[in-house]
């Protein structure tokens, strides 16, 4: 597969990846979003439910004894009871029997009706108390003494009910306490009576605290969660984990803290962490004051969302594997026509480069020719002078032995061409360094006879070290086509002074191989076209245009170089750009 499709294909993959990444992001956020407000609602909302319940039962209790206490307040008689105490309470309890039975049996929320009077002024323990006992209303009658209720500061559990009303405006709760006398755990309201000022007592009504308790230890919402009954001050009344009154006020200020701020909201959610462990609590306030909590772990409560998230994160890795095996499929038609093309460009980068170098061989070949010329001339006549001498009998050794001499330096000579026209055909195999001022000598002596023949000046100028790394031979090729084209366009151009400077320096990580000619610049319209391929502006002399784009390929392609050219004032400057190799490293 080409660069050019893997890159498209990663780049569209790469899209949709990152398009439904984030859709997937925005709706898991979203569905987080509502599914924590859905289960903080859930929490809060099942508070809410629950106080109302609540209130609703503690609000009954709460009119039977209001009522209660008014009929008292407005039916006793301080007069009649000053006049005659004992006769006049009796009559009067015997009334309030009647009263307090007829009401116990229209509800069915009250477990008992009490009215207890003030042993100081009645001087006694006189009480009217009835309650429902096996579904059937019954007088109780307290036994104080074996009870030791005790009506003196300070006052014990089981008689705040007697003492926390006084001197209030409205009625209290206490409890939840066992009560021996009907031996049961209850909630008590009451409220405190009064006449003109006069303490008379206190109605109540009491409350099975088993029901409540229960209903309270059983609600939670969850396997770990569980709920709180708080009064108006932050005392614990149900707590699952109360297990003396050291930890009751423990849990109570553990509470209160957690609460804060939000205390005096009617109902709402906080979080803390306790233990290591995130909580979710829900709270509600019941109309007398008191609060009632949901208490959940947030792991547990907010399990559904790790669930859509785990969800998600699969549905998005099987919407991935889908995408990239549809872009695969989809695209199968392309990189198959991409490696048709390619197959097709090797052949004919092949064609081209087995075209450039027969040209370049062709052309080499006429170069030899002209060089070979002038010294197999040269043979012909020392062999013929030879034979003359031989014929005359002028022939002896020392003069054979000068002949021979002659012809074998100029046969060394002739095999350097054939050495210096064999490497410039034989391929590199690997980079290595190489000084670059071979490669030029190389190109030269290969040109030399056509050079000379069109009378061109050649001058080189090194500049420190010339040490390159890449192919050798391959640059050979390229700096025989640039002297080859600078040649072309010097005797096109016949200026007055022919020349090619040849030029070499350092920049930066690269050695500069410039090479200038003074054969006219480049036309503006075949700046852009100069290195592709079939592009000549020799047409007239059979140019094949491969020789620039060839020696582009294997400068940039395979050398990690440049390959420039520039117009400058004298011309047509070159600039051959390859890795450089510093001497400290070779």
């Amino acid at each position: 597969m080409s660069k050019p499709v893997l890159k498209i294909i990663c780049i569209i993959t790469v899209f949709s990846m990152t398009v439904a990444f984030i859709i997937g992001s925005i709706v898991l956020v979203r569905s987080t979003d509502y599914l924590t407000a859905e289960i903080q609602g859930k929490i809060v909302s099942t508070a809410e439910n629950y106080a109302h319940d609540f209130s609703a039962s503690f609000n009954h209790m709460e009119g039977l004894t209001d009522s209660l206490s008014a009929y008292v307040s407005t039916t006793f008689d301080r007069n009649q009871f000053k006049a005659d105490p004992r006769g006049y309470l009796g009559k009067y309890k015997k009334q309030l029997s009647g009263m307090i039975r007829k009401t116990l049996s229209t509800t069915e929320t009250a477990h008992s009706l009490y009215v207890t009077f003030n042993p100081r002024l009645t001087l006694d323990n006189d009480e009217v108390w009835y309650a429902i006992m096996g579904g059937k209303i019954k007088e109780i009658s307290a036994d104080f003494k074996n009870n030791k209720r005790d009506f003196t500061l300070p006052y014990q559990e089981d008689m705040a009910y007697f003492f926390e009303p006084q001197n209030q405006d409205a009625g209290t709760w206490t409890g939840p306490y066992f009560d021996k006398d009907i031996r049961q755990e209850v909630f008590s309201y009451s409220r405190a009576i009064y006449t003109d000022g006069l303490f008379i007592g206190v109605a109540g009504a009491d409350i099975s605290a088993d029901d409540t308790v229960n209903v309270i230890s059983g609600m939670k919402l969850y396997d770990s969660g569980y709920s709180v009954l708080l009064d108006e001050n932050f005392q614990v009344v149900v707590h699952p984990s109360v297990d003396g009154k050291d930890n009751q006020e423990e849990i109570s200020t553990s509470l209160r803290k957690k609460l804060g701020a939000a205390a005096k909201e009617r109902s709402g959610t906080i979080a803390y962490t306790q233990d290591r462990v995130e909580n979710i609590l829900g709270f509600s306030r019941l109309d007398n004051g008191w609060i009632f909590m949901v208490i959940q772990p947030k792991a547990e409560a907010f399990a559904p969302i790790r669930s859509l998230t785990i969800v998600l994160i699969v549905l998005g890795v099987i919407l991935a594997i889908v995408l990239i095996a549809f872009l695969i499929v989809f695209s199968l038609p392309f990189i198959k026509r991409q490696h048709s093309l390619e197959a097709e460009n090797q052949e004919k980068d092949i064609m081209l480069i087995y075209q450039s170098r027969q040209a370049k061989t062709g052309e080499m070949m006429g170069n030899i020719t002209h060089q070979w010329k002038q010294p197999l001339n040269t043979i012909n006549l020392i062999l013929a002078n030879l034979l003359d001498s031989y014929r005359f009998g002028d022939l002896d050794e020392k003069r054979l032995q000068k002949s021979v001499s002659k012809v074998e330096k100029i046969v060394e000579n002739m095999s350097e061409t054939i050495t210096d026209f064999s490497d410039f055909l034989k391929p590199s195999k690997e980079k290595i360094s190489f000084d670059v001022r071979d490669c030029v000598k190389s190109a030269l002596s290969l040109m030399e006879e056509s050079i000379s023949y069109h009378r061109i000046t050649v001058t080189s100028d090194y500049e420190g070290a010339a040490s390159g790394f890449g192919y050798p031979n391959e640059l050979t090729h390229v700096i025989f086509n640039i002297l080859n084209n600078a040649r072309d366009a010097i005797v096109e151009s016949s200026p007055h002074e022919r020349t090619i400077a040849i030029r070499v320096t350092t920049e930066e990580e690269f050695l500069d191989i410039s090479i200038t000619n003074n054969g006219g610049q480049i036309r503006p319209e075949h700046a852009d076209r100069l290195f592709e391929p079939y592009f000549t502006t020799k047409e007239h002399a059979g140019g094949s245009g491969l020789g620039l784009y060839i020696s582009k390929q294997i400068i940039e392609q395979r050398m990690e170089g440049r390959l420039l050219l520039e117009n400058v004032p004298t011309g047509v400057c070159c600039h051959v750009k390859i890795p450089l190799i510093h001497e400290e490293c070779d």
